[in-house]
């Protein structure tokens, strides 16, 4: 090869410290979701559906998670309905699985508490669809400014890790994708969207799915460096013998597309490995055919053993090199193709693509590229999306986030089928325990190192919540005093005053916002946030229920007089009255009134409670049942009785009220021989006459526009 064809590209790295981050919900957001990320595809299976798995963050207690995908653009997909994902999460975090069909969508979760949406997010542009690894040498690869034409179609995608430079062997940061433009770097090592955006394009058009690409294809290798570094053997560059740079690096050509089936395949899916190789094996080595189909099907088997996997292989024929062409190697290709249940299909025939070549001997360019994307097009037909075996995500683990009995430090626990774990704070541990808010997330391997990434958990700040306070629903913000009282026929609504991210639990083992309480007793409040860590306990609020206050009963006491008799003490004070005349109130509050029209009267007990003689309440009876009073018009406005008296004592009463009411009292005679004056005659005034000798008497009542007489009897 013509290493002047390959441009080095300077790479500026960024590190990526795992210090713990506060809680994206901090600034509000009730559920947020973690994973996936945007653009990230899921391998669709051969029902052209597939399982998003999800998971994110939420800030306040809820009951269950609901999810559903929606379609970008109308045609690209099937949107689905609500479904439950998962019920009463625990620890601020949810997990959940939403099965859905071939498409583009925007991934929608919400959360409910008590039926009630009280948060949502929304991922855009997630799909399901085609996953592809790319491998093998530069004409898989790609370069910059040979004319390599971007995707046109936005769902068409790629990784955005370039690990071309650095060659790592760990795996790849969080997988994050973009859209496949022109020069676009296909993660962890394509130069340049070259044949893969036409494909891309053609595959989107055809089967209305996204597609990702992952590009693992090493400039310059020949199969017998794949072979080599798959063993574990430094291998050496055929072309740059005899210089610093003869040897790859550690693990390469062959690591790259390990550690993508590992970890991408895993997260992702695939639908297969496309393999563009053998021009070198053509020239210079001039392989032979089972040399190459032996190595190549060493290759298939060990990323299959790596993996426990059965990942399918397209591989594509190709062997032109400098204007010749090898039958030997297009056999063995052919023969790892045609071996039965191989899992391995036929790709495009490339040796008689645009020939003679872009720069001459090996690499396509501009129309040639196209003229690749249409082949692999026609490669990966029907017959082949129908026969290959696709590989769907694995499950992610199960993550369990618990409070510790302190209150003020969190657990995070991982299944034990796993045969390692990193988490992001460096710890190797099954569990770990942190008391500090953060951004936590773990790396997890199986025996075969296959990669599987933990739910991420947002810790907010403070871990324990604070002390709650009480207040009553007519002034929710404000501390309610510790003594509190309420009737007997009435209840108290309690209202809990916590951190958003918490809930209370009262000490009536009832979990709720406010609680609603009729019994005499002392009540308390603990805070319980998401991750299940308790507060300490609220100030106590004292109950003093009072007694039901008793109905009075209605008697008739004079012409004109109703009193309300109580047939028990209420224990309060003052005991007043309402009075009503018929369904009407009439402005009286006394347990005698005065009454002046016929009507059915009644009256309920109003009774005043003091406590700490600061806080009063007044509670009411039923109403009495209903007394007749007919009024007596006979008697011209002015009555008298007993008429007779036993002792002398007589009731004046009259329908009218009058100020300073003169009362004088006349023997038979005429002559005056009692008098007195009533400064105010607006209810029945006792006059005693007990002065007076047994006989017949005058009594006179008089005031402004009123002057009546009555004889009246006093008998011993």
């Amino acid at each position: 090869m013509k290493n002047h064809y390959f441009r080095l590209r300077l790479l500026v790295f960024c590190l990526i410290t795992t210090s713990l981050q506060v809680s994206a919900q901090s600034n509000g957001q009730v559920v947020k979701i973690t994973y996936p990320e945007s653009r990230a595809v899921f391998q669709r299976e051969t029902d052209n559906t597939s399982t998003i798995y999800l998971s994110g963050n939420f800030s306040q207690p809820t009951d269950s998670v609901q999810a559903r995908v929606q379609v970008e653009e109308a045609g690209q997909g099937f949107a689905t309905d609500w479904v439950t994902i998962q019920r009463n999460p625990k620890g601020g975090i949810f997990q959940g699985s939403l099965r859905a069909k071939g498409g583009w969508y925007r991934l929608q979760v919400q959360v409910l508490a008590g039926g009630v949406v009280i948060g949502s997010d929304e991922i855009r542009k997630v799909g399901i669809g085609e996953v592809f690894i790319i491998t093998g040498q530069s004409n898989a690869q790609g370069f910059q400014n040979f004319g390599g034409a971007g995707a046109t179609d936005d769902r068409v995608n790629c990784v955005s890790y370039d690990n071309s430079t650095a060659n790592s062997l760990n795996d790849p940061p969080a997988p994050t994708f973009q859209q496949l433009s022109a020069n676009a770097l296909i993660g962890p090592r394509g130069q340049s969207a070259w044949c893969w955006g036409t494909l891309g394009d053609l595959i989107v058009k055809q089967y209305q799915v996204p597609v990702l690409f992952i590009n693992t294809a090493w400039q310059a290798t020949v199969i017998k460096n794949w072979r080599e570094s798959a063993d574990g053997v430094i291998t050496k560059n055929i072309f740059a013998m005899g210089t610093p740079n003869e040897n790859f690096p550690a693990g390469m050509p062959y690591a790259n597309l390990i550690i993508a089936l590992r970890y991408y395949c895993s997260l992702q899916g695939l639908r297969a490995v496309l393999w563009q190789q053998g021009e070198n094996d053509n020239v210079p080595l001039h392989s032979t055919r089972q040399a190459y189909a032996n190595d190549m099907q060493y290759i298939i088997n060990k990323t299959r053993a790596d993996t426990e996997r059965y990942p399918a292989w397209v591989l594509a024929k190709s062997s032109y090199n400098a204007g010749q062409i090898s039958q030997d190697i297009i056999l063995a290709q052919n023969d790892v193709i045609n071996t039965y249940n191989n899992n391995v299909f036929s790709g495009p025939f490339t040796d008689n693509i645009q020939i003679p070549r872009y720069e001459g001997d090996v690499h396509f360019g501009g129309e040639g590229l196209k003229q690749l994307g249409q082949a692999w097009f026609e490669s990966l037909n029907a017959v082949f999306f129908a026969s290959s075996r696709p590989l769907p995500p694995l499950p992610p683990p199960t993550l369990t986030v618990a409070c510790a009995p302190s209150n003020n430090s969190l657990t995070m626990s991982l299944p034990s089928l796993y045969k390692s774990y990193t988490w992001n704070t460096g710890q190797t541990t099954q569990n770990i325990t942190t008391t500090r808010p953060g951004t936590y997330r773990a790396i997890l391997k199986d025996r075969n190192g296959n990669t599987y990434l933990s739910p991420t958990v947002n810790v907010s700040d403070p871990i324990q919540p604070t002390t709650p306070t009480i207040a009553l629903a007519s002034q929710p913000t404000v501390a309610a005093a510790n003594q509190q009282q309420i009737c007997a026929d009435s209840s108290l609504l309690l209202v809990a005053n916590t951190s958003a991210n918490s809930t209370g639990v009262w000490s009536t083992s009832a979990t709720s916002k406010s609680l609603t309480v009729n019994q005499s007793g002392s009540y308390s409040l603990q805070a319980v946030n998401v991750y299940g860590c308790k507060s300490g306990q609220s100030s106590a609020i004292t109950l003093t229920v009072r007694p039901r206050v008793p109905a009075p009963t209605i008697e008739q006491i004079g012409t004109y007089t109703l009193q309300a008799v109580l047939p028990t003490p209420t224990g309060g004070q003052p005991d007043l009255f309402d009075w009503r005349r018929g369904a009407e109130l009439i402005p009286q509050n006394s347990a005698v009134v005065k009454v002046i029209v016929t009507s059915t009267y009644s009256a309920r007990t109003k009774t005043t409670f003091t406590v700490n003689n600061a806080n009063s309440l007044t509670c009411y009876s039923d109403f009495s049942s209903p007394k007749a009073f007919t009024f007596d018009q006979s008697n011209g406005g002015l009555s008298v009785y007993p008429n007779p008296s036993r002792d002398g004592a007589v009731t004046i009463e009259t329908i009218e009220n009058f100020n300073n009411a003169d009362v004088d009292v006349f023997s038979l005679g005429g002559q005056q021989l009692f008098s007195t004056k009533i400064p105010e005659l607006n209810e029945r005034k006792t006059v005693d006459l007990s002065g007076l000798a047994q006989g017949v008497y005058i009594i006179r009542v008089r005031s402004a526009g009123f002057d009546i007489s009555r004889r009246i009897i006093i008998n011993r």
